[in-house]
This record gives structure tokens, C-alpha cells and sequence, in this order.
């Protein structure tokens, strides 16, 4: 089981893009595997959105949130490394043009060497696509068309893309990414949309903060679309999920044996680390969790 780690880097005093390469830095020396940035476009005071993984429906953010854009997060923590890989835990793919987006992809694939995953969802709060100016309606159509239109732009010579929303041809878009066919694409979401998405167009599908039972249905799902497409767990199709942390680090590991048991190969663990105390806390987990599960 390789073990991963995403944080909020906020920008504020000390939490900035320093911050983030010091925690890749660290995470690689104590055998973590992977570093994920979260996204958000934007925050707002008050907003009537569900936050689907909380019983609440609420989200619980601060006053004057901040977010820096993942692939700057993770072009820091990829400075930082040689061999740590890194991902997006998710980008809210339809917020963002896919024609510039996926120049930003591939560059940032070229820059780290080839260690970049890019996970992808369509996000859940509607003020985000309001403020963006991109309708809320039909956002899964759209994102599905993003993901085909981006492999387009990252594979073909002369690319080209006919959809509703998006469309070019005989484009000239180089480099190309070091990872071939293109940086792996793991969909995030626990819907039955979500799961869909990963299985026709994903690499592997990336849930969050579910208990056993309903990762057992997600995964009975997934292998029902796969089979809908011609493709299987068995295909190399990456089961990846990840939860928010806080408590006793060893209570984690029975969790994370259970996820083993039922496939996963990556489980990413979100944390809230302390400026000063950011060692201290990943050499805890790297004792009882990364060195007993991997």
C-alpha cells in the first residue's frame, strides 16, 4: 500500500510555497510516495452549496480562506523531490479553459520528470462556477469532454476535438507530457457520475472519506461501468481513496489493511500539519503508519 499526504497551502505567513517544499522535501526522505494539492478557484462568506462529505452539508471554511493554484503548489514540492510523485486531489477540471489548462499539465509533467497524477472532478459548490462565469448546468457533459479534449491535446501530432463545448483542429501542441500516453488521470467522487467518468475515460478512480461499506458499493459500481466499456480492475485501473486525519496515528492502519484487502493502492491522508511541528507529525506517521502498511 503506497500512503500519501494532502494539505491546504494557504499562502498565509509561513504556509506558503516554502512551506510546501519543505513538507515534499521531508515526506520523500521518510518513504512517503505521493503529494496531492487540493483545489478551489475561490471561497465565499456564506453559500448554500452541500458539501457532500459531511453529515452537515457544511464545508467549514475560515474567514478569508485562501488557496494557492494546486500545479504551482506541486511544481514547489516537485523542485523539492526527485522521486516523490504528486497529484491534484482534485482539480475542479471544468472551471478552467482545457486547451491552457493542459499546456499547464504538460509542462508541469515535463518539470517534475514525469511524476505528475492529475485528479479531476467537477466540484460541488455552484458559487464557484457562478463567480468563474461557467454554467453549473451540464458540468458533467463538460467535464467529460475536457478529459477527451486534453488526451487529444497531449497525444496527437496535429491535435484535434469536436464537441459541444470545446472544439479545435490541427493544433500544434508541444512538448508533449514525459509520461506516456499523457500524466494518469484519476477521477475523483463518490456519485454514480463520478464513477462512470473514471471508468470511461479515467486511469483510476481517487474517493474520499468513505467508511468500508460504501467504498464496497462504489467498488462493486466501478466494476459494473468497467465492464459496461470493455475494461476491468484487472486492466491496471488504479483504486486510490483518501480521509481527512487527526487523531492517533496507529488507529489509521486497521483502516487502511481493510482498504488493502479490497484493492486500493494508494490511500492519502489529509492533513492539517503545523508550521513548527511539521516533522515531528509526518515522522509519526511515517513510524506508524507508512513503515507498518507499505
Amino acid at each position: 500500500m503506497k500512503i500519501g499526504v494532502v494539505q491546504i497551502i494557504d499562502g498565509l505567513p509561513g504556509r506558503g510555497l516554502d512551506f510546501a517544499a519543505e513538507t515534499a522535501s521531508a515526506m520523500e526522505e521518510l518513504g512517503f510516495h505521493s503529494y496531492w494539492a487540493p483545489d478551489h478557484a475561490l471561497f465565499f462568506d456564506s453559500i448554500t452549496s452541500s458539501y457532500p462529505h459531511s453529515e452537515s452539508g457544511e464545508f467549514g471554511f475560515r474567514k478569508d480562506q485562501g488557496i494557492l493554484d494546486p500545479l504551482m503548489v506541486l511544481q514547489a514540492a516537485a523542485k523539492a523531490t526527485s522521486a516523490l510523485r504528486i497529484g491534484t486531489s482534485v482539480e475542479v477540471i471544468t472551471l478552467r479553459n482545457p486547451v491552457v489548462r493542459s499546456k499547464h499539465v504538460a509542462t508541469l509533467d515535463q518539470f517534475s520528470g514525469g511524476r505528475l497524477d492529475y485528479g479531476v472532478g467537477i466540484g460541488w459548490m455552484k458559487e464557484e462556477y457562478e463567480a468563474v462565469g461557467v454554467p453549473w448546468e451540464g458540468r458533467a457533459d463538460r467535464a467529460d469532454e475536457y478529459i477527451q479534449a486534453m488526451k487529444a491535446l497531449w497525444t496527437q501530432h496535429r491535435s484535434a476535438f469536436d464537441g459541444k463545448f470545446v472544439s479545435f483542429s490541427d493544433v500544434v501542441a508541444f512538448p508533449k507530457p514525459v509520461q506516456n500516453p499523457h500524466p494518469p488521470i484519476l477521477v475523483g467522487g463518490i456519485s454514480r457520475g463520478a464513477i462512470k467518468r473514471a471508468a470511461k475515460f479515467g486511469d483510476g478512480w481517487y474517493g474520499w472519506k468513505m467508511t468500508l461499506d460504501e467504498l464496497d458499493v462504489a467498488i462493486d459500481m466501478l466494476r459494473e461501468e468497467l465492464s459496461l466499456v470493455g475494461r476491468s480492475l484487472d486492466d491496471g485501473f488504479k483504486l486510490m481513496l483518501g480521509t481527512p486525519h487527526f487523531g492517533d496515528t496507529a488507529e489509521v492502519v486497521d483502516f487502511i489493511m481493510q482498504l488493502k484487502k479490497r484493492g486500493i493502492s494508494e490511500f492519502v491522508l489529509g492533513l492539517s500539519l503545523s508550521r513548527s511541528r511539521m516533522r515531528e507529525q509526518l515522522e509519526s506517521y511515517a513510524r506508524t503508519v507508512v513503515s507498518v502498511v507499505q
